[in-house]
């Protein structure tokens, strides 16, 4: 008896979600993020690992079942985890961090964006592909340092809230770089997305602030089993299209339904239920998926790895200086400013559909030609250790803050 794709499915998260955890515990032991264990799952139970491993077991990887559940199952945990970091955000801090926030954000695009386009220039690319090159350093990966930040106690504080909020604006500045950088400058496209943004800003925050209230109210009269905790869900997911639909990124709508619904009472009944559903499930296998995606293959190419290498220089310092410089103008100090700087350090889904989006929009020349494939490969590993670095320089720096203070109040 043959085994057919859904039956390797089950098989594959069940022992994928198994080796997470039980790697997340590892990993914690020897106190390093217990995430950077559920993305070094996903690499070895990739298909670029498993076939140079196991080569005949490759099949399933390739058959569109798998990849459409695998896919979405990783979209999924992402929007929890951005649902999640919702709920954990106070509205109020977030008012008090806004200018932080605004100004840490604008310092952080514009800085890597400017050195990404000389960097481009100076090596000999064109006005366009050094635009892309600045493009892909604007955007900022929420998820692995939220998940670290939460981790560590501290996502609700000053510099978490900051840096959620700071992320969210990146992301829309991103899409804005990107969209110019691929050729759709005219004033029309370009005031489009500003508009697009405008009102999703104006329908999720103003009138959802204005709504949850009186909705959560109406909620709470659904005698049902979980009946605030389904339709919270359900908020989320309506949320987050509408946010794939005004801009094309799902990801604010997750957020921002977390955070209306957390500033209600009703927060308490589905806090702890949501916590375990995003735990337990569907965020291991978001950082699963994201491992996946790694082709070994990329560390093999040397105009890869050197672009890679440029494109990393660029990210890190660009970010964590811009967003940093933004922070202290802002009003953080430079312990606060520099956590800022180094949460931002992460690249991921947006940076890989900006080169994605690049490539199909022949901004990189032709779609199989040398340059499109450097820029894909280079983008891959500049994203795979953007990823794996930053849990560990998160918990440091705020390490070395409670070292701080620990040495301060000794004296």
């Amino acid at each position: 008896m043959g085994l057919d794709i859904y039956t390797i499915i089950l098989v594959y998260f069940g022992v994928a979600l198994i080796l997470a955890k039980i790697m997340g515990a590892l990993f914690e032991k020897y106190r390093l993020p217990g995430v950077l264990g559920e993305i070094l799952t996903g690499v070895l139970m990739g298909a670029s690992f498993v076939s140079m491993v196991f080569p005949q077991a490759t099949w399933f990887y390739k058959d569109p079942d798998f990849h459409y559940t695998f896919t979405y199952m990783g979209h999924f945990g992402l929007l929890m985890l951005l649902f999640v970091s919702g709920l954990e955000t106070d509205v109020d801090t977030l008012k008090h961090t806004g200018k932080v926030a605004t100004v840490s954000t604008v310092m952080g695009v514009l800085v890597p964006l400017i050195l990404g386009y000389i960097a481009g220039i100076l090596m000999g690319f064109s006005s366009q592909t050094s635009l892309v090159l600045g493009a892909l350093l604007t955007a900022t990966s929420i998820g692995v340092t939220a998940r670290t930040m939460m981790d560590l106690g501290v996502l609700s504080g000053p510099v978490g809230t900051a840096s959620l909020s700071a992320s969210v604006m990146d992301d829309f500045l991103g899409i804005i770089c990107i969209i110019i950088a691929i050729g759709a400058s005219s004033l029309y496209s370009i005031g489009l997305v500003v508009i697009n943004i405008g009102i999703l800003i104006f329908v999720e925050l103003y009138l959802g602030l204005k709504a949850i209230g009186w909705i959560m109210k109406l909620v709470e009269r659904v005698k049902a089993a979980k009946a605030i905790l389904a339709i919270s869900f359900g908020i989320m997911f309506i949320f987050s299209a509408f946010s794939q639909w005004t801009v094309g990124v799902a990801l604010e709508g997750a957020f921002f339904a977390g955070m209306i619904i957390g500033s209600t009472p009703q927060v308490r009944a589905i806090a702890d239920d949501v916590r375990a559903i995003s735990y337990g499930l569907f965020i291991p296998l978001f950082f699963i998926y994201i491992g996946s995606l790694l082709d070994l293959q990329v560390f093999t190419d040397k105009r890869a790895i050197i672009l890679a290498v440029v494109i990393l220089v660029l990210a890190i310092v660009g970010k964590v200086l811009g967003r940093a410089a933004g922070a202290k103008m802002g009003g953080f100090n430079w312990t606060q400013s520099l956590q800022m700087g180094i949460g931002s350090i992460p690249r991921m889904e947006v940076a890989i559909a900006a080169v994605t989006l690049a490539i199909s929009k022949g901004a990189l020349g032709d779609q199989s030609g040398d340059l499109a494939a450097m820029f894909l490969a280079a983008t891959m590993i500049f994203v795979t250790v953007t990823t794996l670095i930053t849990p560990p320089l998160v918990k440091w720096s705020f390490e070395r803050e409670k070292k701080m203070k620990g040495e301060v109040s000794k004296g």
